[in-house]
C-alpha cells in the first residue's frame, strides 16, 4: 500500500503536475449516464488533451496509461462537445478493468500526465494513502478535482477579496494560530467578501471549509518557506521538518470540519456538547443535547443524538458504533464524495445515518437502503427531537 502512494507522490513531483479526484458512481457507469469512464476537468484541459473545449465538436486523442500492477492501457481522452454534452472523459480500458468496478467508488484517482501521450495513474483506496498523498502535494479535494502544479494547488476559483483579507490578517503572525482562530478568520473572510447570501447550510459549510483551506495555504507559505529552503546540516533535519509540515496538514482538515460544524449548530440555536466524555471514556464529536441529558436515565432516548464528524469515512466510520450506548442510531457527517454500495449496505445494517452536503449526494446509491440526509435536513431533524 505504502509503495503505491510513495510512487504516486514521486511521479507527481517528477512531472510537476497531477490531477486528483474521488471516483464517482458516474465514472463507473452506475448512474445510467452515457458511458463509463473517468470524467476530466475542463479547466485543466491543457494538461491532458491537445483539443480545447469547443462547442459542437467531438475529439479523441490516444494515450498510454500505466496503472498499478504493471497494467497498461491504450486509452482515449475524448472531448464531447456536441449536443447537450460538454465534458472530457478518459475511456477505453478493455474488458474487466479493475479500477472502474464498484469497489473503487470513493477511491482517489491520481492521474499524472508526463505528456499528452503518456499518463501514469494510481488508485488510492485507503484513508491513510489519500491523506498522505494530499499532505505531500499540499492539495485538498472537496468533491471536485484538485490540480497540483509545480508545488502548489491551482485554485481555479480564487477569490481576490479573500486573498486580500487573508493576506492582511496573517501579516503579523509569526507562528501557526489555533484551529479556532483559523475557522473564525475564514468565516469572517466569507462574511466580508460574499456578495450575496451563501444559501443553504450545505453550501455555507462547504464555503467556510474552502475559505479556511485558502487561508491555511497562504499562512503555510508565509511561515514555512524559509524553513524548507535550508540549509540543512543533516538529511534527518530535512525529513523532520517535512514530517512536521505533513502532520500539520493531515490534522488540520478534521479540526476544521469540527470547528465549522459546531459554529453552524450554534448559529441554528441547537444545544450540544463537543467531545463530552460519556460511558466511561468515549468522547463523541457531537452529543445532542449533552452529557447531563445523556446520563439522566429519565431523559428520553429518542431526544438524544450522537454525531461523528469525518472528512473521509472509507475505513474509520466504524469508530462511531461504540459511541453512545443509549443511542442505537448513529449519525455520521462526512465530506466523502462517494462511497461504494457494499460499504453503504454495511453502514445501513449498522444503523448509521449519513449526513452529506447535498452537492455530493450523486455519489451515494440510495437503493442500498442507506439513510442519507443533507446538512439542512439534519438540522431540521435535530430541531424536531424535542418537539
Amino acid at each position: 500500500m505504502k509503495i503505491q502512494v510513495e510512487a504516486a507522490i514521486s511521479d507527481a513531483l517528477a512531472a510537476g503536475k497531477a490531477l486528483c479526484k474521488f471516483i464517482s458512481r458516474n465514472d463507473a457507469g452506475l448512474t445510467g449516464s452515457h458511458q463509463c469512464g473517468f470524467y476530466l476537468p475542463k479547466s485543466a484541459w491543457q494538461m491532458f488533451s491537445p483539443q480545447a473545449p469547443v462547442k459542437d465538436l467531438n475529439h479523441k486523442s490516444i494515450v498510454r496509461v500505466n496503472w498499478p500492477g504493471d497494467v497498461s492501457t491504450e486509452s482515449a481522452v475524448t472531448w464531447y462537445g456536441s449536443g447537450t454534452r460538454s465534458e472530457y472523459r478518459l475511456t477505453r480500458f478493455g474488458k474487466n478493468f479493475e479500477w472502474l468496478g464498484e469497489d473503487y467508488v470513493g477511491a482517489l484517482l491520481v492521474i499524472i500526465p508526463f505528456s499528452l501521450e503518456l499518463f501514469h495513474a494510481y488508485v488510492l483506496n485507503s484513508e491513510e494513502e489519500i491523506e498522505l498523498l494530499q499532505a505531500a502535494l499540499g492539495i485538498e479535494t472537496l468533491g471536485e478535482w484538485a490540480v497540483y502544479t509545480s508545488g502548489h494547488e491551482k485554485i481555479e476559483t480564487e477569490d481576490e477579496c479573500l486573498q486580500r483579507v487573508f493576506t492582511d490578517r496573517i501579516s503579523e503572525l509569526e507562528a501557526f494560530p489555533t484551529g479556532a482562530w483559523m475557522a473564525d478568520s475564514a468565516r469572517l473572510g466569507v462574511q466580508t467578501c460574499q456578495k450575496s447570501s451563501v444559501g443553504t447550510p450545505d453550501a455555507t459549510l462547504l464555503k467556510w471549509l474552502s475559505a479556511e483551506y485558502q487561508l491555511f495555504r497562504l499562512l503555510e507559505r508565509k511561515l514555512c518557506l524559509a524553513d524548507i529552503a535550508g540549509p540543512f546540516k543533516e538529511v534527518d533535519d530535512f525529513i523532520s521538518k517535512a514530517a512536521t509540515i505533513m502532520n500539520r496538514r493531515k490534522s488540520r482538515a478534521g479540526h476544521s470540519l469540527e470547528n465549522h460544524v459546531c459554529h453552524l449548530l450554534k448559529s441554528e440555536g441547537i444545544v450540544f456538547e463537543g467531545q463530552a466524555r460519556i460511558d466511561g471514556k468515549v468522547r463523541p464529536d457531537i452529543l445532542i443535547p449533552g452529557r447531563t441529558a445523556y446520563e439522566n436515565p429519565d431523559f428520553p432516548d429518542k431526544q438524544l443524538m450522537v454525531v461523528g464528524l469525518k472528512t473521509t469515512c472509507k475505513d474509520r466510520w466504524r469508530q462511531i458504533l461504540s459511541e453512545g450506548r443509549r443511542i442505537p442510531e448513529k449519525h455520521l457527517l462526512t465530506l466523502q464524495e462517494a462511497i461504494s454500495a457494499d460499504q453503504l449496505r454495511e453502514m445501513n445494517t449498522a444503523n448509521v445515518t449519513l449526513v452529506v452536503p447535498e452537492r455530493f449526494h450523486g455519489g451515494y446509491d440510495t437503493s442500498t437502503g442507506i439513510r442519507l440526509l443533507t446538512v439542512g435536513d439534519f438540522i431540521d431533524k435535530v430541531k424536531t427531537l424535542a418537539a
